[in-house]
């Protein structure tokens, strides 16, 4: 079933910066209190209005030629995700950027963002979908010039309401990818009176090339509580889950819907993802 345009989703899923939201995000440890170089600080602000303004050079200008990123994702692939989002009509906002370590040569860095695009769930109709993330950058100064040359995804989630009759829905994950052979997940909805949920349940990779079907799908309790099985991933690799939720009446026809995509932490990928070389025209855009 696609709930949602799976490009958009797609090029969401693989933009390599952060996302921020309290509702769906730990926040991390207090930023260092180590002053901020003015060269750091510059490369950082270069990052941020380079991101918002979906600015390739920008951005590009502050990552290292041989980074890879948490997904296995290149230099080179940042650019592309870049430029789809911008083409997309996605709108993106640094809210906040923390230092967390830093001496001489290396730094980390936390960045917050919040992306908002428009989108369209099948016959019910369009809605916003906002999408929130955060993610560490660990950058490297080398011949004077501080480079991203690694990041790791700390936490993601997504949520799109379509139609007047979309639900409320919370979706409970564990903190981190276990070890067992399954691991539970709790859908709960405010639940409307004569009113039936539908509930579409899948996982898959932090960087997909394609968005699979849903494993699960069955009506939600008269409780308003379901809770699922899934199997995780065997290399153990941070994964999404994914939660669709459609509201319909006693007749079947259906009133609205919400999505929600949640990380779900694991290991990182340690190799390169193998990428499409960039046409003409986006080598000349970088």
């Amino acid at each position: 079933m696609k709930a949602f345009r799976p490009l958009l989703a797609l090029q969401v899923a693989l933009l390599l910066v952060a996302l921020f939201t309290s509702a769906a995000c730990e926040r991390p440890p207090d930023s260092t209190s180590k002053p901020v170089p003015a060269d750091l600080q510059q490369a950082i602000t270069l990052l941020s209005r380079g991101l918002e303004a979906f600015d390739t050079k920008k951005v590009l200008a502050v990552y290292a030629d041989e980074f890879t990123s948490g997904t296995g994702r290149s230099k080179q692939g940042v650019g592309e995700v870049l430029r789809r989002l911008r083409a997309s009509n996605v709108t993106l906002a640094v809210e906040k950027v923390d230092v967390k370590t830093i001496d001489n040569t290396q730094a980390e860095i936390t960045i917050y963002m919040r992306l908002r695009y428009n989108d369209r769930f099948q016959d019910i109709g369009e809605g916003e979908v906002v999408i929130t993330d955060v993610l560490s950058h660990m950058l490297r100064k080398t011949d004077g010039q501080w480079g991203i040359y690694t990041d790791k995804r700390l936490a993601t989630y997504r949520e799109g309401r379509f139609g007047q009759g979309s639900p409320n829905v919370t979706v409970e994950l564990p903190d981190r990818l276990p070890t067992d052979l399954e691991y539970i997940i709790t859908v709960s909805v405010q639940p409307e009176r004569a009113t039936y949920y539908r509930v579409s349940i899948g996982n898959y990779p932090e960087d997909p090339g394609i968005l699979p079907a849903p494993d699960i799908v069955t009506m939600l309790p008269e409780e308003g509580k379901l809770e699922a099985r899934l199997l995780p991933n065997p290399q153990g690799l941070s994964e999404m889950v994914r939660v669709t939720v459609i509201a319909q009446d006693s007749a079947g026809r259906r009133l609205g819907a919400t999505t929600i995509s949640k990380l779900v932490p694991g290991k990182q990928r340690t190799r390169r993802l193998k990428q499409p070389p960039p046409s003409p025209q986006a080598q000349q855009d970088v």
